[in-house]
Protein backbone atom coordinates (compact mmCIF):
# COMPACT_ATOMS: atom_id res chain seq x y z
CA UNK A 1 0.00 0.00 0.00
CA UNK A 2 2.70 2.69 1.54
CA UNK A 3 6.43 1.84 0.47
CA UNK A 4 9.11 4.04 1.69
CA UNK A 5 12.66 3.20 0.54
CA UNK A 6 16.15 4.39 1.61
CA UNK A 7 14.76 8.02 2.12
CA UNK A 8 16.86 10.60 2.75
CA UNK A 9 16.59 14.58 4.40
CA UNK A 10 19.20 16.85 4.71
CA UNK A 11 19.32 20.17 6.27
CA UNK A 12 21.82 22.48 6.74
CA UNK A 13 24.11 19.73 6.18
CA UNK A 14 22.46 17.93 9.19
CA UNK A 15 20.95 14.28 8.65
CA UNK A 16 17.13 14.68 9.39
CA UNK A 17 16.35 11.12 8.27
CA UNK A 18 18.76 8.67 7.32
CA UNK A 19 17.82 5.74 5.02
CA UNK A 20 14.58 5.38 6.19
CA UNK A 21 12.87 2.80 4.99
CA UNK A 22 9.01 1.07 6.06
CA UNK A 23 6.35 -0.36 4.30
CA UNK A 24 2.93 -0.80 5.49
CA UNK A 25 0.03 -3.07 4.28
CA UNK A 26 -3.26 -2.31 3.47
CA UNK A 27 -5.54 -2.00 6.33
CA UNK A 28 -2.84 -2.23 8.97
CA UNK A 29 -2.39 0.52 11.22
CA UNK A 30 1.22 1.12 11.92
CA UNK A 31 2.97 3.01 14.83
CA UNK A 32 6.23 5.38 14.58
CA UNK A 33 7.53 5.94 18.52
CA UNK A 34 10.71 8.10 19.18
CA UNK A 35 11.57 11.12 21.14
CA UNK A 36 11.22 14.85 19.93
CA UNK A 37 13.24 15.80 17.07
CA UNK A 38 14.06 12.01 16.58
CA UNK A 39 12.49 12.30 12.53
CA UNK A 40 8.87 10.92 13.26
CA UNK A 41 6.95 13.87 11.97
CA UNK A 42 9.25 14.65 9.01
CA UNK A 43 8.78 11.13 7.76
CA UNK A 44 4.97 11.69 7.72
CA UNK A 45 5.41 14.99 6.21
CA UNK A 46 7.18 13.11 2.81
CA UNK A 47 4.70 10.65 3.16
CA UNK A 48 2.25 13.02 2.38
CA UNK A 49 3.92 15.41 -0.16
CA UNK A 50 4.39 18.78 1.89
CA UNK A 51 8.45 17.68 1.72
CA UNK A 52 10.13 15.91 -0.99
CA UNK A 53 13.22 13.99 -0.08
CA UNK A 54 16.98 14.39 -1.42
CA UNK A 55 17.15 10.84 -2.35
CA UNK A 56 14.96 7.86 -2.29
CA UNK A 57 11.75 6.83 -3.05
CA UNK A 58 7.89 6.87 -1.61
CA UNK A 59 4.85 4.73 -3.77
CA UNK A 60 1.71 4.57 -3.04
CA UNK A 61 -0.14 1.37 -4.60
CA UNK A 62 2.97 1.06 -6.50
CA UNK A 63 3.10 4.77 -8.11
CA UNK A 64 5.93 6.82 -7.29
CA UNK A 65 4.30 9.81 -4.87
CA UNK A 66 5.34 12.74 -7.34
CA UNK A 67 3.13 11.17 -10.11
CA UNK A 68 0.07 11.69 -8.14
CA UNK A 69 -1.63 15.19 -8.54
CA UNK A 70 -2.58 17.10 -5.64
CA UNK A 71 -6.09 16.14 -5.75
CA UNK A 72 -6.00 12.56 -6.38
CA UNK A 73 -3.17 12.71 -3.42
CA UNK A 74 -6.38 13.95 -1.23
CA UNK A 75 -8.24 11.31 -2.53
CA UNK A 76 -5.59 8.70 -1.28
CA UNK A 77 -4.24 10.89 1.95
CA UNK A 78 -6.14 12.12 5.19
CA UNK A 79 -4.01 14.03 7.16
CA UNK A 80 -4.29 15.11 10.80
CA UNK A 81 -1.88 17.27 11.94
CA UNK A 82 0.08 17.64 15.06
CA UNK A 83 -0.97 21.50 15.57
CA UNK A 84 -4.31 22.85 14.13
CA UNK A 85 -3.80 25.82 11.76
CA UNK A 86 -7.24 27.69 12.75
CA UNK A 87 -7.62 31.17 10.47
CA UNK A 88 -11.29 31.59 10.92
CA UNK A 89 -13.80 31.01 13.70
CA UNK A 90 -16.01 28.46 11.41
CA UNK A 91 -18.55 26.50 13.18
CA UNK A 92 -17.47 22.47 13.91
CA UNK A 93 -20.35 21.45 10.95
CA UNK A 94 -18.72 23.74 8.48
CA UNK A 95 -15.00 22.44 9.39
CA UNK A 96 -16.07 18.92 9.10
CA UNK A 97 -18.07 19.84 5.78
CA UNK A 98 -14.31 20.81 4.37
CA UNK A 99 -13.42 17.21 4.55
CA UNK A 100 -15.88 16.50 1.74
CA UNK A 101 -14.67 19.33 -0.05
CA UNK A 102 -10.88 18.23 -0.24
CA UNK A 103 -10.57 17.34 -3.75
CA UNK A 104 -13.75 18.39 -5.25
CA UNK A 105 -13.44 21.29 -7.86
CA UNK A 106 -15.35 23.98 -5.32
CA UNK A 107 -15.68 24.12 -1.85
CA UNK A 108 -19.78 25.81 -3.10
CA UNK A 109 -20.80 22.34 -3.79
CA UNK A 110 -24.13 21.27 -1.77
CA UNK A 111 -24.01 18.70 0.67
CA UNK A 112 -26.45 15.94 -0.12
CA UNK A 113 -28.62 14.56 2.59
CA UNK A 114 -26.85 11.37 2.39
CA UNK A 115 -23.29 13.00 2.97
CA UNK A 116 -25.22 15.27 6.09
CA UNK A 117 -26.35 12.16 7.42
CA UNK A 118 -22.60 10.90 7.01
CA UNK A 119 -21.09 13.90 8.98
CA UNK A 120 -23.80 13.51 11.64
CA UNK A 121 -22.83 9.96 12.38
CA UNK A 122 -19.35 10.88 13.31
CA UNK A 123 -20.01 13.69 15.05
CA UNK A 124 -22.31 11.28 17.00
CA UNK A 125 -19.37 8.94 17.26
CA UNK A 126 -17.24 11.27 18.36
CA UNK A 127 -19.23 13.48 20.71
CA UNK A 128 -19.55 16.37 18.93
CA UNK A 129 -23.01 16.15 17.74
CA UNK A 130 -24.16 18.54 20.75
CA UNK A 131 -21.32 20.64 19.71
CA UNK A 132 -21.92 21.09 15.63
CA UNK A 133 -23.31 24.48 15.84
CA UNK A 134 -20.67 26.07 18.09
CA UNK A 135 -17.53 28.10 16.89
CA UNK A 136 -14.17 26.46 16.68
CA UNK A 137 -12.61 29.29 19.11
CA UNK A 138 -15.16 28.35 21.63
CA UNK A 139 -13.65 25.04 22.46
CA UNK A 140 -11.36 23.33 24.47
CA UNK A 141 -8.01 22.10 22.96
CA UNK A 142 -9.17 18.25 23.22
CA UNK A 143 -12.52 19.26 21.22
CA UNK A 144 -10.86 20.69 18.53
CA UNK A 145 -8.82 18.02 17.75
CA UNK A 146 -11.94 15.79 17.69
CA UNK A 147 -13.47 17.75 15.17
CA UNK A 148 -10.25 17.81 12.82
CA UNK A 149 -10.25 14.04 13.89
CA UNK A 150 -13.62 14.15 12.22
CA UNK A 151 -12.94 16.11 9.32
CA UNK A 152 -10.18 13.75 8.34
CA UNK A 153 -12.86 10.75 8.77
CA UNK A 154 -15.56 12.23 6.38
CA UNK A 155 -12.83 12.82 4.05
CA UNK A 156 -13.01 9.39 3.86
CA UNK A 157 -9.56 8.46 1.99
CA UNK A 158 -7.90 4.77 1.91
CA UNK A 159 -5.17 6.33 3.55
CA UNK A 160 -4.85 8.03 7.47
CA UNK A 161 -1.55 10.07 8.78
CA UNK A 162 -2.06 10.66 11.52
CA UNK A 163 0.50 12.91 14.26
CA UNK A 164 0.24 12.07 17.73
CA UNK A 165 -3.66 11.77 16.98
CA UNK A 166 -4.44 11.26 21.33
CA UNK A 167 -2.91 14.55 21.74
CA UNK A 168 -5.01 17.33 24.40
CA UNK A 169 -7.70 14.60 24.80
CA UNK A 170 -8.63 12.71 27.90
CA UNK A 171 -8.29 8.79 28.48
CA UNK A 172 -11.94 8.67 27.65
CA UNK A 173 -11.49 9.98 24.23
CA UNK A 174 -8.25 8.91 23.71
CA UNK A 175 -9.67 5.59 23.82
CA UNK A 176 -12.76 6.06 22.09
CA UNK A 177 -10.55 8.15 18.79
CA UNK A 178 -8.28 4.61 19.03
CA UNK A 179 -11.71 2.97 18.91
CA UNK A 180 -13.18 4.33 16.22
CA UNK A 181 -9.70 4.45 14.09
CA UNK A 182 -9.51 0.58 14.74
CA UNK A 183 -12.78 0.00 13.24
CA UNK A 184 -12.30 2.13 10.34
CA UNK A 185 -10.43 -0.73 8.96
CA UNK A 186 -8.43 1.65 6.89
CA UNK A 187 -4.47 2.15 5.91
CA UNK A 188 -3.01 3.91 8.78
CA UNK A 189 0.49 5.35 9.76
CA UNK A 190 0.29 7.39 13.15
CA UNK A 191 2.45 8.83 15.34
CA UNK A 192 2.33 8.22 19.05
CA UNK A 193 3.95 9.04 21.87
CA UNK A 194 2.49 6.86 24.51
CA UNK A 195 3.63 3.48 23.82
CA UNK A 196 0.77 2.03 25.54
CA UNK A 197 -2.00 3.65 23.27
CA UNK A 198 0.76 2.35 20.17
CA UNK A 199 0.94 -1.04 21.91
CA UNK A 200 -3.00 -1.37 22.59
CA UNK A 201 -3.62 -0.34 18.57
CA UNK A 202 -1.05 -0.77 15.94
CA UNK A 203 -0.05 -4.13 14.09
CA UNK A 204 3.19 -3.24 13.48
CA UNK A 205 5.88 -0.57 14.67
CA UNK A 206 8.55 1.64 13.98
CA UNK A 207 10.87 2.94 16.80
CA UNK A 208 12.82 6.27 15.65
CA UNK A 209 16.44 7.72 17.38
CA UNK A 210 18.55 10.35 15.45
CA UNK A 211 16.33 10.43 11.91
CA UNK A 212 16.97 6.28 11.61
CA UNK A 213 14.39 3.32 11.96
CA UNK A 214 16.64 1.45 15.11
CA UNK A 215 13.74 -1.29 15.81
CA UNK A 216 10.73 -2.31 13.84
CA UNK A 217 8.11 -5.60 13.76
CA UNK A 218 5.04 -6.29 15.98
CA UNK A 219 4.43 -4.99 19.04
CA UNK A 220 5.55 -7.67 21.08
CA UNK A 221 9.17 -7.74 19.28
CA UNK A 222 9.54 -3.49 19.59
CA UNK A 223 7.97 -2.30 22.69
CA UNK A 224 10.84 -4.14 25.08
CA UNK A 225 12.77 -2.91 27.88
CA UNK A 226 16.14 -2.62 25.78
CA UNK A 227 14.46 -0.65 22.85
CA UNK A 228 12.44 1.90 24.93
CA UNK A 229 16.06 2.41 26.67
CA UNK A 230 17.79 2.64 23.28
CA UNK A 231 15.11 5.09 21.87
CA UNK A 232 13.59 6.93 24.72
CA UNK A 233 17.22 6.95 26.70
CA UNK A 234 14.58 5.66 30.15
CA UNK A 235 14.77 2.70 32.14
CA UNK A 236 11.20 0.58 31.99
CA UNK A 237 9.55 -2.81 32.63
CA UNK A 238 7.52 -4.41 30.77
CA UNK A 239 4.37 -6.74 31.73
CA UNK A 240 1.42 -8.15 29.71
CA UNK A 241 -1.64 -6.74 29.71
CA UNK A 242 -3.86 -9.43 31.58
CA UNK A 243 -6.97 -9.34 28.64
CA UNK A 244 -5.04 -7.81 25.86
CA UNK A 245 -2.02 -9.66 26.15
CA UNK A 246 -0.22 -6.71 24.52
CA UNK A 247 3.00 -5.18 26.37
CA UNK A 248 2.33 -2.55 28.90
CA UNK A 249 5.30 0.30 29.96
CA UNK A 250 6.09 1.17 33.12
CA UNK A 251 8.45 3.77 34.02
CA UNK A 252 10.86 3.23 36.43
Amino acid sequence: MVRVDKLQYLVNGRDILKDVSLNVDKNKIIGIIGSNGSGKSTLLKHIYGVLKSQQGSIKIEGINLENYSTKELAKKIAVLLQKQKISFDFTVEEVVEMGMYSYENSIFNDVSKRERSKIDEILKKLGLYELKYRNLFSLSGGEVQRVFIARAMVQDSDIFILDEPTNHLDIKYQLEIMNTISEMKKTVIAVFHDMNIASAYCDYIYGMKDGKIIASGDVESVITKENVKKIFEVDCEIVMHSIKRKPVVIFL
